[in-house]
């Protein structure tokens, strides 16, 4: 199914885009803006509605994993391009970011996450919060990072669909053998990338965690602030675009289910929870130990308004523990099939790039 596009010698591939979360996206409308026939298959009512909507919203470059140089390169090389490809929905400007230092229980020390981010040419000047419980922090620093606003960057991936005729088919819970009339299959589900290359006998063994992230209000102190606590089993702060709540995370408290296999063990009581969006007064919640932890290092826990929570489903390569590493995978498994593993959001582009690489090559 190769043709010419517009008379040159460029050839045109049709391709099935499995997934509708930011990396899989990403790589629909970039190779259908290079005249390339997309068809891109997502299983919800809408795109985002797994782990790309449900998440930090945080622009990473490098400074929240001093323990994976890998890491911080692919966020520094990845955050440049991401902001210029949707740069609508960033949100700078009035925004501080800082990143605070347990004086305990921390995988490593000032000094060693100081020496790494100067190696890496991160940008960083002490600067210590007031609404901060000190005796806990060792230092703070003010950083050069950013987050995105989910709603808007939905919104800008739709427009960016539309624009290049991208065939989107919602509500599809496609199989691998429904796409065999396609020149290249990509399969960007990433927490079920194994159901569908299953039946290839070619499945690599995850680390699936099932996380809450808290939709919070916080007292006005917070407001245009971000705060994570490194590195180690520690928590994070994040405004939630400009709806004027926080996103709370915290390493140990967010995750109710972990197993190590090809797919993700999920219990009946958290189902009905998952990939739901903002749900108030969960019928599980581990909000009081997302407060305990919060009171613990920051003023002001009596004012948390609890909006409520949101569910899903984070894979990360297992036995990783060592170095926190998120890559993202981009592997071509036959000469027409190619999975998507995605690790920072910020990668999506480079991501959408070597996919356009193997379709072209």
């Amino acid at each position: 199914m190769l043709s010419l596009v517009d008379g040159k010698d460029t050839l045109k591939s049709s391709v099935a885009i499995v997934g509708g979360g930011v990396f899989g996206t990403t790589a629909a409308w970039t190779l259908a803006d290079r005249g390339h026939k997309v068809d891109l298959y997502e299983r919800h009512n809408n795109i985002f509605q797994e782990a790309s909507g449900i998440n930090q919203y945080r622009i990473h470059r490098g400074y929240h994993y001093p323990r994976s140089i890998e890491t911080i390169l692919t966020c520094r090389m990845g955050e440049e391009e991401f902001r210029k490809t949707y740069p609508e929905c960033v949100i700078d400007g009035d925004l501080e970011n800082y990143y605070s230092i347990s004086k305990e229980k921390s995988l490593i020390n000032k000094g060693q996450i100081l020496d790494i981010w100067s190696k890496c040419n991160l940008e960083f000047s002490s600067s210590n919060l007031d609404c901060m419980n000190i005796t806990k922090i060792d230092e703070s620093f003010l950083v050069k990072e950013c987050i995105f606003d989910p709603y808007k960057l939905r919104e800008i991936v739709w427009r960016k669909l539309k624009q290049y005729e991208v065939n989107v088919i919602l509500n599809n819970e496609i199989k691998l053998n429904d796409l065999d009339d396609y020149d290249f299959v990509v399969i960007a589900t990433y927490s079920s990338n194994n159901i569908l290359t299953d039946s290839l006998n070619i499945t690599r063994d995850y680390q699936f965690e099932i996380c809450e992230k808290l939709v919070c209000k916080l007292h006005p102190t917070y407001q245009n602030k971000s705060v994570v606590i490194i590195d180690g089993p520690f928590m994070c702060i994040d405004p939630l675009g400009n709806t004027g709540f926080h996103v709370m995370g915290n390493v140990e408290h967010a995750i109710h289910h972990r197993n190590i296999g090809l797919s993700s063990e999920i219990p009946s009581n958290l189902k009905p929870l998952l990939n739901k969006g903002i749900i108030e007064k969960p019928e599980v919640t581990n909000y009081i130990k997302f407060i305990e932890t919060f009171s613990e290092f920051f003023n002001y826990s009596d004012d948390i308004k609890h909006i409520g929570s949101m569910f899903t489903i984070r894979a990360v390569l297992p036995m990783r523990e060592h170095d926190d590493a998120r890559p993202t995978l981009v592997e071509q498994i036959d000469d027409r099939i190619v999975t998507l593993f995605s690790g920072k959001i910020v990668s999506c582009i480079d991501s959408a790039n070597e996919v356009i690489r193997i379709v072209e090559k």
